[in-house]
């Protein structure tokens, strides 16, 4: 995903590993569908009935044709139940939730990772490739460097348009976002462990209308939605430092 003032964000405060490792989280919710046809006839396409007879003798073939379209569906519930398949999760799917994460270096414009955490669990990756094919965005940034403290602050927000692809599981779709950011500072931890920060820290995104295939030839549709990011501590999410 596109941050479009993250740039000058990371460039202001190094992240340094203490006991507290700033990053922003955000909760994504997916929702593909994929319209398969298959036979209207019990998955059969052709049905042949047969006319007898008093005595029993075929005297006419009634033959039939028919198709329908089923409905696949492929969301956060199915995606933690292939976790869940795999062995990667606790051996329930309750509990979990799947969240987006960015860490204070990843670097300008990066598309966030994209994890289900369990409170006292591990993360747990998971597999979506994410690209960006196309961006537009404006911004206002105004960076003040202070001579005497020899420190620099940074303000500023921004707005993106972007078209993104999305692979996961055999679904491969593409649609455009759109999103707001600003740049925000602050401090987690207490005492010698506090740690600063300064975030392009993203609002609300939404892609309403996905487009794409599943399996290469079928349609595939949907939407993504991600909430606003917030910063945390990602060693408290389970996160390594």
């Amino acid at each position: 995903m596109k941050y479009s003032v993250a740039c000058l964000a990371a460039i202001t405060i190094a992240s340094p590993s203490f006991a507290v490792t700033p990053g922003s989280s955000a909760a994504v919710t997916l929702a593909l569908t994929a319209s398969i046809e298959t036979g209207g006839f019990n998955g059969e396409y052709e049905k042949n009935t047969p006319r007898t007879n008093a005595a029993g003798d075929v005297v006419s073939q009634i033959y039939e044709y028919k198709s329908a379209i089923t409905t696949i569906r492929y969301g956060n519930a199915q995606i933690l139940e292939d976790l869940s398949t795999q062995g990667l999760l606790d051996g329930t799917t309750s509990g979990w939730s799947i969240i987006s994460i960015t860490q204070a270096s990843d670097a300008a414009g990066s598309s966030p990772a994209i994890y289900a955490i369990k409170k006292g669990l591990p993360p747990v990756q998971i597999e979506v490739t994410i690209g960006g094919l196309a961006s537009a965005s404006f911004a206002t940034v105004k960076s003040i460097y202070d001579v005497t403290r020899g420190t620099t602050s940074v303000t500023g927000s921004g707005n993106y348009k972007q078209t993104v692809s999305i692979s996961i599981s055999d679904f491969a779709v593409l649609g455009t976002l759109a999103g707001a950011d600003k740049i925000v500072f602050g401090s987690l931890g207490k005492g010698a462990d506090a740690v600063s920060y300064a975030f392009a820290l993203a609002g609300a995104v939404k892609i309403a209308a996905f487009s794409g295939t599943y399996s290469q030839s079928h349609v595939a549709e949907g939407s993504l939605s991600i909430a606003p990011a917030k910063v945390v501590d990602l060693e408290a999410l389970g996160f390594s430092p």
